[in-house]
This record gives C-alpha cells, structure tokens and sequence, in this order.
C-alpha cells in the first residue's frame, strides 16, 4: 500500500513548466525533425516496388499517400502487373506529388515568419522609439505586427519576460499610467 501512494503522490506533483522562450524553440526543431521525417524518397519507393516479387503489390503507392490505388493493387496483384509495371515509370512522379505538400508547406511557414517579425526585437525597438515617455501595453498592442491568434496576453507575457531579464523597466507616466522603457 505504501509503494501504490508513492507512486500515486508522485503522479500527483505537478512538474516545473519550462520558461517561457525555450519551449518555442523546441516546437519548431520537432517540426523540423517531422517535416523531414515525412520526405518521401524514390530510392525507397522503389524497394518497396520490389515487394511485388514476393506478391505484395502495391506498397509504394501506400508510401507515396495513395492508399486508394496503393489498396486496389494490393487486391488485383498490382493490376495483374500491369499497373506494377506502369509504376516503375510513374514512381519519380509519385514522390514529387506526395513532397509537394510538405514544399508548400515549408514555402508558407518561411513566408509567414517573414511577415512577422520576433516579439521581443518589436518591443525592443518601440521602447527604443519612445524612450523618454515610454509606451503603455495599448501603445504596443497598437504598434505590433502580431501574428493571427495573438492577444494582449502574448504581449503581456513577453513584456514580462523582458522586465525579468532586465531588458525593459516599468514605471508611471505623469497621468499615473503604467509604461514600460529602455534600461
């Protein structure tokens, strides 16, 4: 019994979140490592073409993200080789179409980071634009290219990292509004 409530209080404990900027670099390094993963290859579409002399037909077209064909030439022996052989012609053509998903994908993240320039590097610079008066959250909220779905609370976040690592200093303003400044 007391071995079951160790285990069980230590499921219980919840775990230290990671600070704030290491988890988006992690996130896009496990994109990366699945975006390769998911390149399909000619080489290997043509072992698995091979297949077909122990009578399994139609496996490089299941790799090749056509598993409606891939299962009609499992069914028929490959369109009674018929279909196996065309394949030997249509597999380069196969691979190019089943990565041009993954391309174009690749093309509208580079486009979309582009367009969006790092958070932080825009709040530097907008502290560095007003740096006597200093700027309120509603000024950074106005001057920001955000990406779509971000919010004040991004925003927020990332002042307050700023301030933790002593890039930015808070304070009031003459009306009593909180502004945040260049060190």
């Amino acid at each position: 019994m007391e071995g079951l409530s160790a285990v069980m209080a230590s499921r219980s404990t919840p775990r230290p979140s990671p600070p704030p900027g290491s988890g988006s670099a992690s996130r896009a390094a496990l994109s990366a490592l699945e975006r390769t993963a998911e390149k399909r290859s000619v080489a290997l579409s043509y072992l698995f073409w091979c297949a077909c002399f122990v009578g399994v037909c139609g496996l490089q077209r299941f790799y090749n993200r056509k598993p409606a064909s891939g299962m009609l030439w499992l069914l028929t022996f490959g369109l009674c080789g018929i279909g196996q052989l065309l394949d030997l012609v249509l597999v380069p053509e196969m691979v190019r179409q089943a990565n041009q998903a993954q391309l174009l994908e690749q093309a509208l993240a580079g486009t979309e980071a582009a367009a969006y320039p790092p958070l932080e590097r825009q709040l530097l610079q907008l502290a560095r634009r007003s740096r006597p008066s200093g700027f309120t959250l509603n000024d950074a909220l106005l001057e920001l290219q955000l990406p779509p779905g971000a919010n004040s609370g991004v925003v927020t976040a990332e002042i307050e990292r700023l301030l933790l690592d002593h890039l930015l200093d808070v304070g009031n303003d003459e009306r009593g509004r909180v502004v945040y400044r260049e060190p």
